[in-house]
């Protein structure tokens, strides 16, 4: 990438079918284009199976995507995500790596499959994965809609029909019928390392929908001091106020930010309605994302 060029707005932080967006790679490029983007990122949680063909679409409208995925980590009790920029799609350990990862997370699914089955839900895998793919992590927001969908006459889900949000914290919160115990995630700084050791640069995403009553400040500064590239600040997770404060906060420590507006699909984040819609978005975000890259 070339950090004199200008390429208009950037959005470094989306999900395709390979995680938990609903969209193919080739229609989120074409969404892309539309949005007048120049440069995107495809940020799959613990995968870049995608980034390929994402590639190879985003090329037909002049559009450059930065190879890179969305890493889910814990630290301090708390789990956080790590943005991966730069990493080579042929590095197999960092493949190998978030792969682990990935499996986990599909096998928690499957358990709480089983779990419903086990409680006599209308639900089973085969169902799930003719809905969501196969072998694929299935967004929470898809499997609550299939429930409610083939449970139609079930009394128990009556009640989360017009409260959705209800059936995590009743029925698969720890301690509830459903749950399953969490699945293996790295913790933080160890993610940061497989980042630096592949050649990438590692962002922590949406710092305040992870952090919690953890003091930004300082968690930046011993972040930056165990190889955190930079924080994405601008996104649609944050108000205006938080972005504001988190970029403050990032310079301080010496960490540039991103912007990304983690755009999904209508179902599983409907509040954001199409890739870009993120402030804060231009060229100087790559150029602070490069320059945290040449400096490890």
């Amino acid at each position: 990438m070339d950090s004199a060029r200008a390429p208009g707005p950037v959005d470094l932080h989306m999900h395709s079918v390979a995680s938990d967006g609903e969209f193919e790679p080739e229609d989120l490029m074409g969404r892309c284009a539309a949005a007048g983007l120049g440069v995107v990122a495809l940020t799959d949680h613990n995968s870049m199976e995608n980034v390929p063909r994402a590639v190879a679409a985003a090329a037909r409208h002049g559009i450059e995507v930065i190879p890179a995925c969305e890493i889910s980590t814990r630290w301090r009790g708390r789990e956080h995500h790590c943005l991966a920029y730069f990493v080579p799609l042929d590095d197999p350990v960092f493949r190998e790596r978030v792969e682990r990862i990935r499996s986990a997370d599909l096998e928690r699914c499957r358990r709480w499959v089983d779990n419903a089955v086990r409680e006599g839900f209308a639900i089973t895998w085969e169902a799930v994965e003719a809905r969501a793919g196969r072998n694929r992590v299935v967004p929470f927001a898809i499997l609550r809609a299939l429930m409610l969908e083939l449970g139609a006459d079930d009394e128990r889900l009556a009640r989360y029909r017009d409260n959705r949000s209800g059936l995590w914290p009743d029925w698969f919160a720890p301690g509830r019928p459903l749950a399953v115990e969490p699945p293996y995630q790295p913790e933080l700084p160890e993610a940061i390392d497989w980042v630096r050791e592949a050649g990438g640069v590692p962002v922590l995403a949406h710092p305040g929908a992870t952090l919690g009553d953890i003091d930004p400040e300082a968690a930046f500064a011993e972040l930056r001091d165990q190889g955190l590239g930079a924080v994405e600040a601008w996104t649609t997770w944050h108000k205006p106020e938080q972005s504001e404060r988190f970029a403050a906060l990032a310079g301080a420590a010496g960490l540039p930010v991103t912007a990304g507006a983690d755009f999904h699909g209508p179902t599983v984040k409907p509040f954001v309605k199409d890739v870009g819609q993120v402030t804060h978005n231009g060229p100087e975000v790559l150029t602070g994302l490069l320059r945290s890259r040449e400096r490890r």
